[in-house]
């Protein structure tokens, strides 16, 4: 159905499934309404950018690039060596897991690289969510934000002629509350406990699965090259992630 159809369904659908969630936690609405709307913003874009991406490229490549700005910066930022060091090794094994080839296409990079540039803003904000507001009612809001984003993607990219099916729906509501309700509530009851550094460390594994899932799933093969890379980069991320929390919880300490 195409990369525009997609992202409206999966916005679309779990906008919806949120919307009781607005009306039954009116008493917990505290966050300044810039920060929906920021919020909101960058969950839009960043799903229409994601999903350009792995329209094009293999899954694996896409998400690969797309952590690659979080973890860097976290490398940068980090105050600890090893945690430095650890990050630094686990972006060369990040690298180490995507099939590169000649027929890569240049728009899908452009596209996964638009999307970690998103994901960097997207920590950002999640992570300075005030603590009085509740995930759930974030989302919520937030998805509807973001909806008006998707259609307008889907407006500008004429999609492909789709025959809409009681299959494919269900197909979309299982997709919608598995990739974008669920791990987005998730990540933001997370969110609300981490800071933005050790999250992005953590959130750094997601290649590891991507890669995992596009090879079980889409039949995307891993070599023995790419199974390593996903060894290193979730070792190294484990060790980046360790060493920062210490270094967090020392200064805790002290202070």
């Amino acid at each position: 159905m195409g990369a525009a159809s997609a992202t409206v369904l999966r916005i679309g659908i779990a906008a919806i499934l949120t919307l009781p969630v607005i009306f039954m936690m009116k008493s917990s609405s505290r966050a300044p309404v810039r920060f929906i709307l920021t919020y909101g913003l960058v969950l839009g874009l960043m799903q229409v950018t994601f999903y350009r991406a792995i329209s094009t490229i293999d899954l694996s490549l896409a998400v690969s690039i797309e952590f690659t700005l979080p973890l860097v910066i976290g490398c940068i930022r980090s105050r600890n060596t090893t945690a430095r060091v650890a990050a630094g090794l686990a972006v060369a094994g990040l690298f180490m897991i995507p099939t590169y080839g000649a027929t890569t296409a240049l728009e899908g990079l452009f596209f996964a690289a638009a999307t970690g540039l998103l994901l960097t803003a997207y920590i950002h904000v999640g992570t300075s969510i005030p603590q009085a507001n509740h995930p759930m009612l974030t989302l919520s809001k937030g998805l509807w934000v973001a909806l008006p984003i998707a259609l307008a993607a889907f407006m500008v990219n004429a999609p492909p002629a789709v025959l809409f099916t009681p299959e494919l729906a269900l197909h979309a509501l299982i997709v919608s509350i598995l990739t974008l309700l669920a791990p987005f509530a998730l990540e933001l009851f997370a969110m609300k406990r981490l800071r933005a550094l050790v999250f992005a460390l953590v959130a750094a594994l997601d290649p590891a699965l991507a890669s995992t899932v596009g090879a079980v799933v889409l039949h995307q093969s891993l070599d023995f090259r790419q199974m390593a890379g996903i060894a290193i980069l979730t070792v190294c991320a484990g060790v980046a992630v360790f060493a920062e929390s210490s270094t967090s919880q020392k200064k805790v300490s002290v202070q």
